[in-house]
């Protein structure tokens, strides 16, 4: 991919962070990608599994067009992609200028260990002294204070924690390539105020900072502290918030105006985490809540500390900046601590049970008790712990604990083989997704997890016992007691305090909460333009929430970039020229890494140059040390200019390293990348190691030397027999059509639209109806108070200013051909004229509508309505709150169970926009919801409570025991409702007569059975459009070109539906960004001499990348969409689907030095 005017900065590497930058990526931009920790991967680097397969599928992210650009590999392991720069333990540090045209300033935070030298040996982290909790697997075990930031990224360059490293410098000795520098000791030039009115704080302070070498100074109030910076000159001062006479707030003020490179932190018992932000947007760095955390106070001072002695800045120049960070999680040994954690043995979080759940945690997967290493028989999860809690003030649903809880119920029973019982206890139970409900049945029904609703009353340790006894209230209040061995605290997740202080640099603003606030339904655009968000700064969000809003994100930085001077067309994409070799014969360089003598205890360099020179087509072989390095990389790239072999070998540990590197080695030394192999010798040799002795060798490299020698050499043979016989063609491509066709004309049809042509591409717009709109036509306001019309208009808008979007009202699609990128689709308007439009995309907009229903009398009686219904009359004025004296809402009608089995996630927040509505209008009414399980997840739970304080009346009903509904005298016509259900708290059935009763049905899309055959899509069993993947790849259909978005997808508000929106259009992008597809190494083709038509490997091919071409009478492969999985090379019976790199020829040879 070449070079493109248009950079953007992506702030935060977790899972947002990356979407984001990958989508910019593979439309040719360069993006700057910043962490301030010190891997990728954030939060999710600690997940092993992700429902509802309960596997890891992050890999499936990864590009399908051109991903060898990209990382082929595990994406926890790390990745790359040759248009991002990726900068760890870095963070913003200042931001000027405008869209288009910013300045940025980052700060990098020293490892004090060189990672482009560091070969992750380990023998530093064997020499450290220090031992301290590892906090990567929540303190479960231990690690060195120099260590691996996680067990599995590759490559992974060893850190050192300035907290807890004591200065040895033992590392800095035994380190074979120089690569750990300490830094000096000037911590007693670093002086520091520490300014409270309680001297056990002052004390207890001081105590703690000069321990660790730093010059500390004490005030004991505001207007001393201002009498001593009159003489001595500090660089940071700690301060309390409240304190007589002159308060902290008031002190910063003045120290602020007159001392302005003072840094200052806020120190508060009693003041609310709202002062304390205040506090920061006046100039404070950071605040910390007392009692103190010796450990996280030390960590933020020597943060500070680093930041003023050590950090590196640097300025960069980007059009966009997306933010993707956002969350912390709760910590629940805070305040109160009513379940005891951190002093009650087998009380844990759902975090630090996942790395128990995982592989390379601290059991290695085994489910223990952390206090006695037994398996627990028994396990309960305790739900909202930290959220929907205003005594910890965080009125929020964290959105994801519940499901989270589900999972790993299901994965413990399956660890003990279903032997331990796993309870969740829980106020309202949000399975709001499209497969929740389902995963959550079966959990139940099938796992034999057991789901308790109740208020937890007390948790104690049992009398005599290791266990834990467990109190709570049941539905009806009952309080009742059990045993468990294991209880798994589901904490929360709380604005991260990383919000404020970036927010404050890039002149923002955050709510009462510290989110970042937003315009109505776009929930990824900023009050700046130019600045756009991802991730969780605007509240919690799950996986799939996540990624869509990720590349919605992308999607707004792009058309931002573009619309100041960007261009999104890629000047070529073929694949790059090299040297034609098709009728030289093999010439072999191959290259030993030495790996700083490592590598050479496995091995006679003599022997295995005589061994590997016995193949005719090896030139020379070489031995360079640290090929991995700067140096080492120029040494390799000397040697192939000086030799000019046609393919190259080499042999050293971590290949993906060299695989990112690979087409910049071709494009300075002219050899085709698709000829260059890398053998993992580091691997090799600890594998034969553990054959060898029958376990892992604690160093591979001290192994028996003749087997591993034996090993390394076949390895090495094989790679050279695929060089030797590969075919050094030419890849095959084909062109694109730069033009898209959206099908729907709803907000999500008109949002992809108006987000392709933003862009610079043209657009068909096909609705089936006259008008555009879809349900946002009559939907008149939000629970927040938003006006769905506006939107419409401003949409609507700016479709009609692009003169690119072309409006195909009252008219259907009535064929279509072709594949990605070369589609022809005909259409037929009202008057029978069809009309043919090419275009290489399709996006599928075609929207749902409110489920039907004839539950409870609906559509035979005046005074049962749906939500929709009441909606509409309530706005035409059928409907007058005045008049009412009862309204009952019924919740989940028809859903929740099959054969509809799903939460539709809007009915709960309209069942409370509307009640809300009636009560301020008529305060006299009495308004009664009837509901299963209230889904008011992130700030809707804050309506939720609202709802309660203005008196409308909650009342929870069971599936199996829903309300039933008959009429007084008068019957359906005439009567009135009569709704009857059981009160779970006063244990008996109440009647309530209403005036009106109105029904949530929820949601079903329309239908698409005549668009499925057309474009190879298929439907879930609820009738939406089938993602690729639910959580990783979700407005991408199961086929390329496809994509998908709002109510064709899956139920959702406004917000969610033009983010997905936006998502499809940019997902979309990467592929008319594109003059071509061009296929990867290893595509797919055809021998149309020896093909029969049978079609075996058409039917066969999981990407549909293969069709008959009527024209031609021929099978073709669009390499666009071939992985190289080889499924048709499998099923040919003749032989006529070959794989490029895996020919009969090539396939042998290998055999022949596997086994020769």
């Amino acid at each position: 991919m070449t070079d493109r005017i248009g950079k953007a900065l992506v702030i935060g590497a977790g899972i947002s962070g990356i979407r984001s930058a990958l989508d910019l990526a593979e439309n040719g931009y360069k993006v700057i990608l910043i962490d301030h920790k010190p891997h990728v991967g954030g939060f999710l680097s600690q997940l092993d599994h992700q429902f509802p397969t309960n596997n890891c599928g992050m890999c499936k992210m990864l590009p399908l067009i051109d991903h060898e650009d990209a990382s082929t590999y595990c994406l926890r392991k790390g990745f790359y992609h040759e248009n991002i720069e990726i900068h760890l333990g870095t963070t913003l540090a200042g931001v000027s200028g405008s869209t288009g045209n910013f300045t940025i300033r980052l700060h990098r935070m020293p490892t004090w260990i060189d990672p482009a030298r560091c070969v992750g040996c380990g023998v530093c982290a064997d020499v450290c002294p220090v031992r301290i909790p590892d906090a990567f697997n929540e303190g479960l075990s231990s690690r060195k204070a120099v260590y691996l930031p996680v067990p599995h990224a590759i490559p992974n360059a060893y850190v050192i924690d300035p907290v807890a490293c004591d200065g040895c410098g033992a590392c800095v000795d035994i380190c074979p390539v120089n690569a750990i520098e300490l830094p000096g000791q000037k911590r007693k030039g670093f002086r520091i105020l520490v300014v409270d009115d309680e001297l056990v704080v002052r004390d207890s302070l001081k105590e703690w900072l000069e321990d660790e070498g730093f010059y500390v100074a004490m005030a004991d109030s505001g207007s001393t502290a201002l009498s001593m910076m009159e003489t001595t000159s500090f660089h940071l001062m700690l301060t309390d918030i409240k304190m007589p006479g002159m308060g902290g707030v008031e002190l910063l003020e003045i120290v602020h105006e007159k001392y302005a490179d003072l840094i200052v932190v806020m120190m508060t018992a009693y003041a609310t985490v709202e002062t304390a932000v205040d506090a920061m947007k006046t100039g404070a760095r950071d605040y910390l809540m007392k009692p103190f955390d010796p450990e996280v106070f030390m960590s933020m001072v020597q943060g500070i500390y680093e930041e003023r002695e050590t950090i590196t800045d640097r300025e960069v120049d980007v059009g966009a900046i997306i933010f993707s960070g956002g969350s912390e999680l709760y910590e629940p040994g805070q305040g109160k601590n009513p379940f005891g954690y951190g002093v009650l043995p087998g009380v844990v979080t759902n975090i630090e049970l996942e790395r128990m759940l995982s592989g390379l945690g601290p059991t290695g997967g085994r489910l223990v008790r952390p206090v006695d290493g037994k398996s627990p028989a028994s396990i309960a999860w305790l739900q909202c712990v930290g959220s929907r809690d205003l005594q910890t003030d965080n009125p929020h649903c964290a959105s994801v604990c519940c499901m989270i809880a589900v999972k790993q119920a299901v994965l413990a029973r399956r660890k003990n083989q279903g032997r331990t019982r796993a309870s969740v206890f829980y106020l309202d139970m949000r399975t709001c997704g499209k497969s929740f409900d389902r995963y959550r049945d079966t959990a139940e029904k099938t796992h034999g997890v057991r789901f308790t609703r109740a208020r937890i009353h007390s948790l104690c340790a049992t009398a005599g016992k290791a266990g834990l006894l467990l109190r709570y209230a049941d539905a009806s209040g009952m309080i009742e007691e059990e045993n468990y061995d294991l209880v798994v605290l589901s904490i929360g997740q709380r604005a991260g305090r990383d919000l404020a202080t970036s927010a404050e640099r890039m002149d923002l603003s955050v709510d009462k909460w510290g989110y970042w606030q937003h315009p109505s339904f776009l929930n990824t655009r900023t009050e700046r333009e130019g600045v756009f968000m991802g991730g969780a700064a605007t509240g919690p969000r799950d996986i799939r929430d996540s990624v869509v809003h990720a590349s919605a994100a992308a999607n707004a930085a792009m058309r931002a970039i573009h619309r100041n001077g960007g261009s999104l067309a890629l000047p070529d994409s073929l694949p790059d020229r090299h040297k034609d070799i098709s009728t030289a014969m093999p010439d072999i360089l191959v290259v030993i890494c030495t790996c700083t003598g490592r590598l050479d205890k496995l091995y006679d360099r003599s022997m295995l140059t005589k061994r590997l020179r016995r193949d005719s087509a090896v030139r020379d072989v070489t031995y360079l040390d640290q090929v991995c390095t700067s140096d080492g990389w120029q040494q390799l790239k000397s040697e192939i200019i000086a030799r000019q072999p046609n393919r190259l070998l080499i042999g050293a540990c971590h290949p993906c390293i060299f695989t990112s590197r690979t087409k910049e080695l071709s494009r300075e030394t002219g050899l085709d990348p698709l000829l260059i192999e890398v053998v993992d010798l580091g691997v090799i040799a600890a594998e034969s190691a553990m054959r060898i002795h029958h376990k892992p060798a604690l160093n591979p490299m001290d192994a028996m030397p003749q087997p591993v020698f034996a090993e390394q050499l076949r390895y090495l043979n094989m790679a050279l027999a695929r060089l030797r016989d590969a075919d050094p063609g030419e890849r095959q491509h084909t062109t694109v059509t730069p033009r898209a066709l959206v099908i729907g004309g709803g907000i999500a049809g008109l949002t992809a639209a108006v987000a392709i042509a933003e862009c610079g591409f043209p657009v068909d717009l096909v609705e089936k109806t006259d008008a555009v709109g879809g349900n946002l036509n009559w939907l008149t306001s939000t629970l927040e108070g938003a006006s769905p019309a506006d939107l419409l208009a401003e949409t609507r808008q700016r479709l009609t200013d692009l003169n690119d979007v072309h409006l195909h009202v009252q008219s259907k699609v009535i064929s279509t051909t072709g594949q990605v990128g070369q589609y022809t689709t005909m259409i037929r308007d009202r008057q029978e004229k069809v009309r043919t439009i090419d275009h290489g995309v399709v996006i599928l907009a075609t929207g749902g509508d409110e489920a039907p229903t004839t539950t409870y009398g609906h559509t035979r009686h005046p005074g049962i309505v749906t939500l929709k219904e009441f909606e509409k009359k309530y706005d035409a004025r059928e409907i007058l709150p005045s008049a009412l004296e009862t309204v009952v809402m019924i919740q989940c009608v028809d859903c929740r169970k099959e054969p509809r089995n799903y939460c539709s996630r809007v009915c709960c927040p309209s069942a409370l926009k509307d009640a809300l509505m009636l009560k301020q209008q008529n305060p006299r009414v009495q308004v009664f919801i009837l509901y299963r399980d209230m889904m008011t997840t992130g700030s809707v739970e804050m309506y939720y409570a609202r709802a309660r304080r203005d008196g409308v009346i909650f009342m929870q009903h069971d599936a199996d025991a829903p309300p039933d509904v008959t009429f007084t005298s008068g019957g359906r016509t005439s009567g009135k409702p009569v709704v009857r259900t059981r009160d779970p708290v006063l244990q008996r059935q109440v009647e309530i007569t209403a005036d009106l009763v109105v029904l949530s049905t929820g949601i079903i899309p329309h239908s698409v059975s005549s668009l499925l055959p057309f474009y190879g899509v298929e439907t879930d069993p609820d009738g939406f459009i089938a993602s690729a993947d639910e959580k990783w790849r979700p407005v991408d259909s199961g086929r390329e070109g496809v994509f998908v978005c709002g109510l064709a997808l899956a139920p959702g508000n406004i917000a969610d539906t033009v983010a997905g929106a936006e998502a499809a259009a940019q997902r979309s992008l990467r592929i008319l960004n594109r003059r071509c597809l061009t296929g990867s190494k290893n595509t797919a083709f055809v021998r149309d001499s020896l093909c029969s038509l049978c079609e075996r490997c058409i039917d066969t091919c999981p990407s549909g990348a293969r069709q008959l071409d009527a024209d031609s009478g021929r099978v073709v492969v669009n390499p666009g969409m071939c992985q190289g999985c080889g499924a048709c090379a499998a099923v040919c019976p003749n032989d006529a689907s070959v794989l490029s790199g895996y020919s009969g020829k090539q396939m042998l040879s290998v055999i022949d030095a596997a086994v020769g």
